[in-house]
């Protein structure tokens, strides 16, 4: 590697995040442990279990990455994936549908968040509004139609058989002393997704329309991309795999919870700053994101292993925040120099 090349590499910020990561590895398996984990025991229980929680957030978060990139903030996707799950799961129970194969609660939870989506997208591209206001208006809307309007139930031990059967296919079974422990076959999906949305923002039109939107939305549309048609199908898209990535938690939990959800884009968004992308859009890579993710997981899992407080979440999501934020600033006006 020559020095240019090293010297770009050390100035993103995924970079310094990944050392962090390599860090705490090494630090929580110490706590934990008393010694490190050769190669052969690499999937520990911690391990595997930060793995199956990044599945659902790492998912999310390329929804947020997406948006971010764009310039944009979506504070709706977890009330979109709320909504669409357990409207398909009511569904698929009262029509004894998926009783065998999830496809079709796949399909429906998809189209219905594609819809929900398609609203975030319409009024953003037409109305050119604040898209952090748009969008906590539509998640307040979502989730009043979910817990008020339709009432939407529980659904636990009646849960249709394809999804609780989907759900436990395991990829990896491994015991920590007396503990079994399982890497769900789901993390596959997260992979996909991540190799996906890398490959739409480095190799197509679109992901250099998001770019460009986010960098400036006045010079992309002299540019000529057509910013309206991008902006409404991004928010569509979002929708619609939000949709999916809900069946996905309710494949893994066996369960169907109206209001599992809330709160959820406050563990997300953190992890998408953290990984670089920039509040002010036109920043924002895979990589970085999915470092992040595993962060975050990491000090989250770590936390009851090592005996302390699950409040002090909180409180280090609140600081990734911040710094996250700070740091956007700094490169912004740095930039602007």
């Amino acid at each position: 590697m020559n020095k240019a090349a090293l010297k770009r590499m050390t100035r993103r910020t995924e970079f310094y995040m990944f050392i962090v990561l390599i860090l705490l590895c090494v630090l929580v398996q110490i706590k934990s442990g008393g010694k490190l984990i050769a190669f052969p025991g690499i999937f520990t229980r911690l391990n595997v279990t930060v793995l199956r929680t990044m599945v659902v957030d790492g998912m999310f978060a390329m929804c947020s990455l997406v948006v971010m990139i764009s310039g944009g903030f979506d504070l709706s996707f977890p009330a979109i994936a709320a909504l669409s799950y357990s409207l398909t799961c009511t569904i698929c129970l009262n029509n004894g549908w998926c009783q065998n194969s999830p496809v079709v609660g796949f399909l429906l939870a998809a189209a219905i968040g594609w819809v929900l989506g398609m609203l975030n997208g319409w009024i953003i591209s037409n109305f050119k509004l604040n898209t952090m206001i748009v969008t906590l208006g539509t998640q307040t809307l979502f989730t009043g139609i979910s817990m008020g309007l339709l009432a939407l139930k529980e659904i636990t031990s009646t849960l249709p058989n394809g999804f609780k059967t989907f759900g436990k296919l395991y990829i990896l079974e491994g015991v920590d002393g007396k503990i079994r422990f399982t890497l769900s076959a789901m993390v596959i999906f997260l992979i996909l997704l991540c190799a996906i949305v890398s490959f739409i923002l480095n190799k197509t039109m679109f992901g250099r329309a998001l770019y460009a939107i986010g960098g400036n939305e006045v010079s992309a549309e002299r540019a000529g991309y057509n910013v309206r048609k991008v902006k409404f199908l991004l928010y569509s898209s979002v929708g619609a795999l939000s949709g999916f990535v809900g069946m996905i938690r309710v494949c893994m939990e066996s369960q169907s919870i109206p209001k599992a959800m809330v709160g959820r884009e406050m563990t997300i968004i953190p992890a998408v700053i953290l990984g670089g992308a920039s509040i002010f859009g036109g920043e924002g890579t895979v990589f970085g994101t999915v470092v992040a993710v595993a962060i975050i997981s990491l000090v989250s899992n770590s936390m009851l292993l090592l005996g302390i407080d699950t409040y002090w979440q909180q409180f280090f999501n609140g600081l990734v925040i911040l710094v996250g934020v700070t740091v956007s600033a700094l490169q912004a006006k740095r930039q602007k120099q």
